[in-house]
């Protein structure tokens, strides 16, 4: 069996490559009218709040699932759960 210590040897070439991370923080839906209005400094309401679960992914793939949480006065991710080969393939992600 492979040891951590070995996989991080032979893959530390690669730990500096940038990805790009997605986390379905909120989404709701807005009228073209309403949209047009918007100025600096307005609220939109969306559909998450603190303590609520969200998809987490890499590169467009999906890595896991986080929870919204508030921690010094922002919004932050909790992660709950990443993704293991047999998951991706229940989700068919190729």
């Amino acid at each position: 069996m492979i040891s951590n210590k070995q996989i991080k040897e032979e893959f530390k070439d690669y730990f500096d490559i940038p990805l790009k991370l997605i986390f379905d923080l909120a989404t709701t839906r807005v009228k073209v009218r309403d949209l047009l209005k918007w100025k600096e400094g307005d609220v939109i309401e969306t559909n998450k709040m603190a303590g609520e679960y969200i998809s987490i992914d890499i590169e467009n793939k999906p890595l896991g699932m986080g929870e919204v949480i508030v921690l010094d006065n922002k919004f932050a991710i909790r992660i709950t759960s990443i993704y293991t080969k047999d998951d991706l393939m229940e989700l068919n992600v190729k």
